[in-house]
C-alpha cells in the first residue's frame, strides 16, 4: 500500500479519475447484477436510514428496483469531490441527479447525496461503503 503522502500528484489524479468512473458507471447500471458487480463482498450500505450489513440485504433491496425498471432517462453527478486516501482506496461525494421509467410507465425523478469508499479489488474499484440520502 502506498500511502498518501508518496503519491505523485499524477497518481492522485489517475485514482480520482478511475474512482469518478467507476462511480459513474455504477450511477448508470441498467440491471442488477452490474449493479451488484461494483461492491464489495462485504459491502455496508446505507439508504436514508436503513442499515443493509451484507451484500445479500442490499441485493434483495435493489431487487426490487430493477425488476421493475424500464429505463434509465438520465443520470448525473454535481459537485464532486474526491478524496484519495492511498493507492487503493478513495472516498467519493457528490449530489446526484436521477430519473427512471419504471415498468408501468410511471417517471421518478430522484435527487440526493451519495458517499462511497472505494477499494481495489482485484485490479478494478469497489465499493466497499455507501450511503445515499434522497431529498
Amino acid at each position: 500500500m502506498e500511502y498518501l503522502a508518496m503519491l505523485s500528484t499524477k497518481q492522485k489524479s489517475k485514482i480520482k479519475s478511475e474512482v469518478e468512473q467507476a462511480a459513474t458507471t455504477h450511477l448508470n447500471a441498467k440491471d442488477l447484477d452490474t449493479a451488484l458487480n461494483h461492491f464489495t463482498v462485504d459491502v455496508v450500505a446505507v439508504s436514508n436510514t436503513t442499515v443493509f450489513s451484507s451484500r445479500d440485504a442490499l441485493a434483495a433491496d435493489i431487487s426490487k428496483y430493477y425488476k421493475t425498471l424500464k429505463s434509465v432517462n438520465y443520470a448525473s453527478w454535481e459537485d464532486i469531490h474526491i478524496n484519495v486516501i492511498c493507492d487503493n482506496a478513495a472516498t467519493f461525494t457528490a449530489k446526484f441527479n436521477y430519473g427512471f421509467t419504471s415498468a408501468d410507465d410511471q417517471r421518478t425523478d430522484l435527487k440526493g447525496v451519495w458517499t462511497a469508499l472505494f477499494v481495489i479489488e482485484s485490479g478494478i474499484w469497489k465499493i466497499r461503503l455507501r450511503h445515499e440520502s434522497f431529498e
